[in-house]
């Protein structure tokens, strides 16, 4: 009798040990939690990097959580975000900073819980978090000022007498200085105008308002993001203007692909952020597996036109 209780008990030892076994198996990465922290869902940027993060988060059986305030300019907000992943216990956290100081002391917090961060589109201050003695483990997107170039290069080439209004992002991102920085290092414009407007589409139509009527000579734009480039476009063409001003934009949105192609905006740079979130999720999986990874991890730019536009779209469906 007793062998036959111990035959028993070792059965279902057994079973329960296997049991055991195949869930973590099956399981594998599903235990993985990624808070994926970004500046906003104000735009469609945002919302295509979200769901470009979501389906390969699923594929890869991650569990993800998408966090933004709701606007770019709450840095408070995005820094209490960081700090609850990290009292929740997130394994990694992917964050595109508000602001590229603000956000240091929130990393050193997650660096010494031991979760690593993954930069994703903006870069952080790096003599900031040195000081505090934070790190990252990589970046995750474009060269900012090389993919603002293209767009520079281009105006350059294709406009004689260039007089340039310049429509700049929220102060303190580092992404959105290379990107101004980036197209007028290569142009020789006079510049007539260079102002915020807090990447927001009715703020650049209001300030692009102003611009031309202070300067109606203005012949070409240039906005940091496609939310203030679409403002422009509607400010030039409200006013009178339609065909005189060149405008220039970040992020080849859906409204800028259809106004390259009706000619109300000659060229937009797109950086495909739904690559940027695969690479910041596989970054994260390749960083708790142990694998060292590059300080730059870098995704592509294009500048879009009306000579590729067409090609964009049919890749991009």
């Amino acid at each position: 009798m007793k062998k036959k209780v111990l035959a028993v008990l070792l059965t279902a030892t057994m079973a329960i040990s296997m049991a055991a076994c195949g869930n973590s198996s099956e399981g594998g990465d599903k235990d993985i939690k990624i808070a994926y922290i970004v500046k906003a869902k104000t735009d469609e940027f945002w919302t295509a990097m979200e769901k470009g993060a979501y389906a390969y988060a699923e594929a890869n059986g991650v569990e993800l959580s998408f966090q933004a305030p709701e606007k770019e300019t709450d840095v408070e907000k995005q820094v209490q975000m960081v700090e609850n992943a990290v009292i929740k216990g997130f394994d990694a956290i992917i964050l595109s900073a508000a602001d590229s100081k603000s956000l240091v002391p929130a990393i050193v917090k997650a660096n010494n819980a031991d979760i690593p961060v993954i930069l994703v589109n903006d870069v952080i201050n790096e003599e900031a978090l040195s000081a505090e003695g934070g790190h990252v483990e990589t970046y995750v997107g474009i060269d900012q000022y090389e993919a603002a170039s293209l767009a520079g290069t281009y105006a350059q080439e294709n406009t004689e007498g260039g007089k340039v209004a310049y429509l700049e992002g929220i102060s303190g991102v580092a992404a959105h200085e290379e990107r101004l920085n980036g197209f007028k290092d290569q142009v020789d414009f006079e510049v007539v105008s260079s102002q915020t407007a807090k990447c927001d589409r009715n703020e650049a139509f209001n300030v692009m308002q102003n611009v031309l009527s202070a300067n109606p000579e203005v012949n070409v734009v240039w906005a940091i993001n496609a939310e203030m480039g679409q403002g422009a476009i509607q400010a030039i063409e409200q006013g009178g203007f339609s065909g005189k001003v060149q405008v220039f934009d970040f992020d080849a949105s859906s409204d800028d692909i259809e106004a390259i192609k009706a000619g109300t905006l000659i060229g937009s740079v797109a950086q495909f952020p739904n690559l940027q979130a695969e690479a910041a999720i596989q970054a994260c999986l390749d960083v708790l597996d142990g694998k060292e990874l590059e300080e730059h991890t870098k995704t592509k730019a294009e500048l879009i036109t009306a000579d590729n536009v067409e090609d964009f779209e049919a890749e991009n469906k």
